[in-house]
């Protein structure tokens, strides 16, 4: 469905539960190559945010440094911002996982879902998008905040090749005892790749930022064929600090565009 704001809607069932997509596609010739795709994790909260920005600034690509690209929001029914079913499509399956206690005291959803959610990934989404207009096979961005940045990390390190510029956002690292980083191991990277990580840092949730410039750090040094850039604005917290970065993330993932 064409929505009046120029974007299209549209469900998609996953193995676990339906999904609803948001697809904005240029209003512009396809280049040679295609497109560029951004993919977007919480797309009931990001999605319209991140197509203002890049209306904004795809008007002027020589002063911005970005280009008009494909934006795919990855949501879910209904108007909730952050739906419970993100803990489950966001967090690796483990035989054993141990968790903090949510400071609403709830119990967590259910979650260890990242392989069903990659799976829908590859062969239903991404087929589909590419089915709608030209896009570049190898400029696709994934983008990921809080535990959709777990994710991101869980899909380079898993599935290196499914997207090759990641954009990692206040990953929440911290999720079963800091598991994610023992899957680094899995990741085989022999082409041109790039990561782009931001945190915030503040005394409430120092561990975040500590836990993503580790990680940045060991990244950056070890992996040949992996740009990294880290970011870390000053007063900005777990949720401001998404667009304040957005731009510069957008653009350092496009360098090579």
């Amino acid at each position: 469905m064409l929505r009046k704001d120029g974007y299209h809607t549209f469900n998609m069932l996953g193995e676990h539960h339906s999904y609803q997509i948001y697809v904005s596609v240029p209003e512009l010739t396809a280049p040679n190559e295609g497109f560029p795709v951004l993919y977007v994790l919480d797309g009931n909260a990001y999605f319209t945010m991140f197509l203002e920005m890049m209306k904004l600034q795809i008007r002027r690509p020589d002063k911005t440094g970005i280009k008009p690209m494909v934006l795919v929001g990855i949501g879910y029914e209904g108007n909730e911002p952050f739906n419970p079913l993100r803990v489950y499509d966001f967090t690796p399956p483990a035989p054993i996982v141990h968790l903090p206690k949510k400071p609403n005291g709830e119990p967590w959803p259910e979650h260890g879902g990242a392989d069903s959610f990659l799976r829908f990934l590859e062969k239903k989404l991404k087929p589909a998008i590419e089915n709608i207009c030209a896009i570049h096979k190898k400029k696709q961005i994934l983008f990921g905040h809080s535990l959709g940045g777990l994710f991101a990390l869980y899909t380079l390190f898993n599935k290196t090749n499914l997207f090759h510029q990641y954009f990692v956002c206040s990953p929440s690292i911290w999720w079963n005892e800091r598991m994610i980083l023992k899957d680094e191991e899995k990741m085989s990277i022999n082409e041109s790749k790039r990561i782009f990580i931001a945190a915030e840092n503040n005394e409430e949730k120092s561990f975040m930022y500590d836990d993503a410039f580790a990680l940045y750090n060991d990244l950056s040094s070890n992996y040949t064929f992996l740009k990294s850039a880290f970011i870390s604005p000053r007063e900005e917290n777990h949720m401001s600090i998404v667009p304040s970065v957005f731009s510069r993330g957008i653009r350092f993932l496009s360098t090579e565009f």
